[in-house]
């Protein structure tokens, strides 16, 4: 059976290759020094602006944060501090969410922000009403799910860090993760099982620092192709309460990192101890750690830890693939559109 979603999922490399050459070809506005980065945006949208702040901060060392757009709308004076100076990245889709583009209009006309909007379509309220704009117009998706959007907006948020902090290095690594995603997809191909799999009815994803919004994420598409009860957690955080719902009809998944494998691997063996069925979504791991998991899915050879951008294939076919298995069609998920508007 032909699906949008599939076809948007396996078409990632070529959209992440023609996302580099977009944000490539062109120039971005300096940032006074001291400068926040705050990344926006809702749903989908918002767990992209969380893994992108973390990458931001990391790979420029200036200071970054995220915030759901609704929140810049509802409570601005907690999100934002009048004597500091931000550029506010406001990711959407379509680019005409009806938070993302009120959110813009709320700061507009402050002297301390400046806004950057990140989008798939030129023609939208957001990019009339930001200062600048990344417009990833090759991107158009038919799915109502957001899979190929998010890879690539994510992608081009990590060149624009590079950018900004100048860092060929981490540009140079950053343009051969469209050849690596090719890799990520084939490897990618073994979450079929898992996703076809009776033995598990909820699901719990697990990550730390740009992870953490990726398992997010991750959730989120699970819960729209599916409505599967998942849930997620920074990875250590889950022994602080939430393991109480770990049991023999619990998958958890971990999204780990090289920095953080000492620590993942403890906190699986103890949830696969109370019966949950415990998997790894990292680097590969050595012939002897294989066994404290129940399976392990490894990414590319060679990835470096914040090329975090590469575990979404894995998550994504597990959605798509368990709603095929649970007969539900994941182009047209249930309660749900392409785009929210909602009166402002």
């Amino acid at each position: 059976m032909n699906s949008y979603t599939l076809d948007e999922i396996n078409d990632q490399p070529e959209i992440m290759e023609k996302t580099f050459h977009s944000v490539s070809e062109r120039s971005f506005k300096e940032l006074k020094p001291g400068t926040i980065l705050l990344f926006t945006g809702c749903g989908t949208s918002f767990y992209l602006a969380h893994s992108a702040a973390k990458y931001y901060q990391k790979i420029t060392g200036r200071p970054a944060a995220a915030v759901p757009a609704s929140e810049l709308i509802l409570c601005p004076d907690e999100a934002l501090a009048d004597d500091s100076d931000y550029q506010i990245a406001v990711i959407s889709r379509s680019g005409t969410t009806s938070e993302a583009v009120e959110a813009v209009k709320m700061v507009r006309g402050r002297k301390n922000i400046s806004t950057l909007a990140v989008t798939c379509n030129e023609d939208s309220p957001l990019c009339i009403s930001c200062d600048e704009a990344v417009i990833l117009s090759h991107v158009n998706e038919k799915s109502v799910v957001m899979t190929q959007s998010f890879s690539a907006m994510l992608y081009s948020l990590q060149l624009y860090a590079a950018h900004i902090a100048g860092d060929h290095a981490a540009w140079n690594e950053l343009k051969t993760l469209p050849e690596k995603m090719k890799e990520a997809l084939s490897l990618s191909e073994k979450v079929k099982k898992f996703s076809e799999s009776k033995e598990w009815e909820n699901v719990i994803y697990l990550g730390s620092g740009m992870y953490n919004g990726l398992a997010k994420e991750a959730t989120l598409k699970l819960k729209e192709m599916t409505q599967t009860v998942c849930e997620s957690y920074c990875s250590l955080e889950f022994r602080h309460g939430p393991i109480s719902i770990a049991g023999t009809k619990t998958a958890i998944i971990l999204l780990g990192s090289r920095s953080t494998v000492k620590y993942d691997l403890p906190l699986l063996e103890d949830c696969r101890k109370l019966g949950a069925a415990v998997y790894y979504l990292g680097p590969d791991l050595p012939e002897e750690n294989r066994e404290r998991v129940t399976e392990s899915f490894a990414l590319p050879a060679g990835a470096a830890d914040h090329h975090s951008v590469l575990a979404m294939p894995y998550v994504q076919k597990i959605a798509y693939y368990r709603a095929r298995f649970l007969n539900l069609n994941p182009d047209l998920p249930k309660n749900l559109t392409q785009v929210v508007h909602i009166p402002l």
